[in-house]
């Protein structure tokens, strides 16, 4: 999963940002950027160019990797690389009409698939509440740019489209 997280990664970054946000570099310097920008949103969040200057398909593959984050045996933040993988698997045997979920010839148990929807579900009403509370208490504020935030911080990713820094207290500690 990590593999395949960085391969697209890298190039959906680099698909979106080429005559974007990466214009007017060398070759090897969009190739580096788009690597880093793959990984980043997964672990660190740091970026190499402004995140304000990417494209909004961009934000959201960003978000997508700030949403799914690393191994479990990381650090980084994120649903975890496991649990997007075994939701994945499920999801082909259920289109295959299997009766067991199965990756790498070996079988995931049931309760593993169901701590991975657990998990995702757990995050996504996590983020829609948040969301919609950031929203009602900062109306002023974009609400991309507020929901950027919001996954950021499930993630522990610390990257930020500038919104942080006008949030109130309460959102503060909310986010």
């Amino acid at each position: 999963m990590t593999l395949i997280l960085l391969i697209g990664g890298t190039i959906a970054i680099a698909a979106t940002e080429w005559n974007g946000a990466f214009a007017g570099m060398k070759f090897s310097d969009k190739l580096v950027h788009s690597i880093f920008n793959a990984v980043s949103p997964r672990t660190a969040g740091f970026n190499s160019v402004s995140l304000t200057n990417f494209s909004l398909l961009a934000l959201i593959i960003y978000i997508i990797l700030m949403w799914i984050g690393g191994a479990s045996q990381s650090t980084a933040g994120g649903i975890k690389v496991n649990t997007i993988g075994v939701a994945f698997a499920s999801f082909l045997s259920i289109v295959r009409g299997e009766s067991s979920v199965t990756m790498f010839n070996r079988e995931i148990t049931d309760s593993s698939v169901r701590r991975a929807y657990a998990t995702i579900f757990g995050s996504v009403i996590t983020i829609i509440c948040c969301f919609i509370a950031l929203m009602i208490l900062e109306p002023a504020i974009d609400p991309f740019a507020l929901f950027f935030e919001t996954i950021s911080a499930l993630g522990t990713v610390g990257a930020s489209l500038g919104a942080t820094t006008e949030l109130s207290d309460v959102s503060r500690v909310l986010v």
